[in-house]
């Protein structure tokens, strides 16, 4: 299954690009940060959260991603993107599929967004 592979990849991707940011970076805006309402873009900060709970959205049934610290962003992240893998699996292939491309999809953007 190459979404599979694709996320795993994805994840090493991630996990790397945000242990790599200190945390004047993570407050910064990035810039391919996402705008808020406000007009202005995100931090990298609350562009991880954000996308945390698109991730818990997804694979774990929305449930609330508490607020965490710096040191934990790469765990939590690693951690969603694998549930929502596992979940994915439990799936019939047409759901599995879907399931998948949308974590695939929201792990890239991600990744571009921090950039």
């Amino acid at each position: 299954m190459t979404e599979t592979a694709d996320i795993e990849t994805e994840i090493r991707r991630l996990r790397v690009r945000i242990i790599g940011l200190t945390t004047v970076q993570l407050a910064e805006a990035g810039e391919n940060s996402p705008v808020a309402d406000s007009g202005e873009r995100l931090s990298r900060r609350a562009t991880i959260a954000e996308a945390l709970a698109e991730f818990s959205a997804i694979g774990s049934e929305g449930r609330p991603v508490p607020e965490l610290n710096d040191e934990s962003l790469p765990d939590q992240v690693v951690v969603l993107l694998s549930h929502g893998m596992r979940t994915a699996s439990e799936l019939t292939e047409p759901d599995r599929e879907e399931m998948l491309a949308a974590l695939l999809d929201a792990a890239v953007r991600l990744r571009r967004a921090l950039a």
